[in-house]
């Protein structure tokens, strides 16, 4: 898209030109920047409209609840929660517990008695499609529904896995856990607080937040959004080496981190002969000396690293 929006820019300036001896100077590093940006605007709209829960939450109501208790193989022992909504939110928060306790609120549009169709009035707006399954201490627990929302409260024994999947309306919070996390959203923020041990999390719309009590040593981690602030804090000890990527700004309170300097990729074709070298706008530093890699992405976000 960025190389089509500058041959049109391009074109439009050329044109006044013709048949005309006219010296025309150009910032390429200007009209870069804006392309691109034009071209970010042109996706932040796309990807804003998709699953746009703030324009039509005002129509909706709290139609019913359910709750359940999935009981496991093996209390007590380490177990997985895998999560997947096709629309709704995600709460995750773990606690001193031997089974897996879920709370479903679905969610639809207002059911008023002087509103009414063909005569007759709404009375209900359907019933709650979940499935929920335990073998080994593997917890699934699916929303198959896209066209009614249901939010997930989930509460968790807090030495379990997690890996979690929302399509719409998709905010997704977890506390209180000690495992490795697999998150991901399609629309909406990621909150990760009191965690002990590992992440990833990524979603398209909406901040990365991430706040450890303990970083497990060796394994890498992910942080990723395309709107939003990618946010992490970890305890003072903490090593890693990381890459950061973003069209704005970085801050970090560690006296102990530094920048390392980035190194080009180099690619050489072997058919056509001849090599590339090209930057990507990443910024690699080390934590208290560097450790397992700790990737940080946004497009339109600041990027900040914390101190516990």
């Amino acid at each position: 898209m960025k190389t089509i929006l500058m041959v049109l820019i391009a074109g439009l300036m050329i044109k006044p030109a013709l048949g005309q001896d006219i010296d025309v100077k150009v910032d390429t590093r200007q009209l870069e920047a804006s392309v691109e940006r034009i071209a970010e605007t042109a996706v932040e709209h796309v990807i804003g409209s998709f699953g746009n829960d703030h324009k039509h939450e005002g129509q909706l109501q709290e139609q019913s609840t359910q709750e359940v208790e999935i009981p496991l193989t093996s209390p007590g022992e380490r177990g997985t929660l895998n999560v997947e909504s096709r629309n709704g939110r995600i709460k995750i928060v773990g606690y001193d517990g031997r089974v897996v306790k879920v709370k479903m609120t679905k969610y639809g549009k207002k059911v008023d008695k002087n509103t009414s169709k063909d005569g007759m009035r709404l009375i209900s707006n359907g019933g709650f499609n979940f499935e929920a399954s335990e073998r080994n201490n593997n917890v699934k627990v699916e929303n198959e529904g896209w066209n009614s929302r249901v939010d997930f409260e989930i509460q968790v024994p807090k030495n379990f896995d997690l890996k979690l999947r929302s399509y719409n309306n998709g905010h997704i919070n977890v506390e209180d856990i000690d495992g490795e996390l697999d998150v991901e959203s399609y629309n909406g923020p990621i909150t990760l607080l009191n965690i002990g041990g590992s992440a990833s999390a990524s979603t398209y719309n909406g901040a990365v937040k991430a706040t450890f009590t303990s970083v497990t040593a060796d394994v890498p981690m992910n942080f990723d959004t395309y709107n939003g602030d990618v946010d992490i804090t970890v305890p003072a000890g903490t090593k890693f080496s990381t890459k950061m990527r973003t069209n704005r700004e970085i801050y970090t309170d560690f006296e102990s981190f530094s920048l390392i300097q980035t190194k080009p990729t180099r690619n050489r074709d072997e058919r056509r002969g001849g090599t590339s070298i090209k930057f990507e706008n990443w910024v690699q530093g080390a934590l208290n000396g560097g450790g397992a890699e700790v990737t940080m992405k946004t497009r339109n976000g600041n990027i900040y690293i914390r101190k516990n």
